[in-house]
């Protein structure tokens, strides 16, 4: 090997510590104050220049995109192992509840990520679509067992995990595991009943926008 090709290789060597270094550092930061860190302060976790962090990634989305989708396919392999390991019901939801919010618990980037649009990329919704899909045949097996209510979904059980996480986050440092009562709560609440629930987000908000359409249609109403 040449002098120029060891001095490339070495480059090429450093630059993947870089990155390796920023994705650490960025994951740290986004975890423990959300996603408006800045990247000065990503850069000096890091231990490099700030314009080594915009080489690598040249927007703050690129940078949140990816520490992301390291976050959904943590999720995706433990939806995996559990559909393999577990038998379908109750038992199977609860484990993967439990592990996914102790994830989520500790990470406060995932919820800002998640609610916040302008951080989608083709990348992060084909994760989402492919999450979904597994956490739906997670939850259609444990119906078939008898030992779930039939009127959830997926989107549901992600629903659940971050809404315990999020709702004890403001105690997280004097109490970090609160989260458990309150999901252990929901867990329960999982089980098959005559309760018969509202409908979910996306057909609320459909409904919100057929009703607005059909007012302005219908034009204004007489007193």
């Amino acid at each position: 090997m040449t002098t120029v090709s060891l001095a490339g290789a070495d480059r090429r060597a450093d630059s993947q510590r870089n990155r390796g270094a920023l994705l650490e550092a960025a994951a740290q930061a986004f975890a423990e104050g959300g996603i408006d860190v800045s990247a000065d302060e990503i850069a000096r976790r890091a231990g490099v220049a700030k314009g080594t962090l915009f080489r690598h990634f040249p927007t703050k989305r690129d940078l949140v995109s990816e520490v992301l989708l390291d976050r959904l396919a943590m999720l995706q392999a433990a939806v995996a192992e559990i559909a393999a390991a577990r038998p379908p019901g109750l038992g199977a939801l609860a484990e993967l509840m439990s592990r996914g919010a102790e994830l989520l618990a500790a990470d406060r980037s995932f919820f800002d990520a998640a609610t916040c649009e302008g951080f989608a990329d083709e990348r992060l919704e084909r994760a989402k679509r492919e999450l979904q899909a597994g956490l739906d045949a997670l939850v259609a097996a444990a119906q078939g067992s008898g030992e779930v209510r039939a009127d959830i979904t997926g989107v549901d059980i992600v629903m659940l995990m971050m809404a315990a996480t999020n709702t004890c986050a403001p105690a997280h440092a004097a109490q970090p595991q609160l989260w458990r009562r309150y999901l252990a709560l929901m867990i329960d609440g999982l089980r098959p009943q005559s309760t018969t629930l509202p409908p979910a987000v996306s057909t609320a908000r459909r409904a919100g926008r057929r009703v607005r359409r059909d007012g302005m249609r219908a034009g204004p109403t007489n007193p």
